[in-house]
């Protein structure tokens, strides 16, 4: 049996001796069933270039929220030594004077420098007070992180 035609179906011999047939449809191309290495290829690629990209933009944002933690944090460290200030003004009676002054401060399980400067206007009741924090981390300064300048008063 060369070839048969049969309705719906056609078969061919898998060589010229005799031996199983195999249908094909019409519209069968098995040279294009499955993918292609180069398709498998090119997809990976596709699939490692955008897992870099979203990690890569995970660790801008880890960072981002570290350096916004920090900023937040130093500046509450120097909100609240001008309020210690302002309190030792009005419980103790503590005298404002100018100078400059250094002080460790812990706040949020860290450990900050604050460098007060404390300076004279041109109003003899009024001082201006600037606060700089640095963060220390490892023994050694960073930043500052924060300046914030105060106008404090005698009374």
């Amino acid at each position: 049996m060369r070839g048969s035609l049969q309705p719906g179906k056609l078969t061919r011999p898998l060589s010229r001796m005799e031996g199983p047939a195999f249908p094909l449809s019409a519209d069968a191309d098995i040279s294009k069933s499955g993918f292609t290495l180069i398709e498998l290829m090119v997809a990976l690629a596709i699939v490692a270039i955008v897992a870099t990209a979203v990690l890569v933009r995970g660790g801008e944002t880890a960072a981002q929220t570290y350096s916004i933690e920090r900023r937040a944090l130093a500046r509450w460290v120097a909100e609240n030594e001008i309020e210690r200030v302002r309190l030792g003004q009005m419980v103790e009676g503590t005298p404002v004077s100018a100078g400059t002054d250094r002080r460790r401060v812990n706040l949020g399980s860290r450990e900050w420098l604050v460098v007060e400067e404390i300076l004279e206007t041109d109003h003899p009741l009024l001082w201006r007070a600037e606060y700089s924090v640095f963060a220390l981390e490892g023994g050694r300064e960073v930043g500052p992180l924060d300046t914030l300048t105060a106008f404090i008063g005698q009374h």
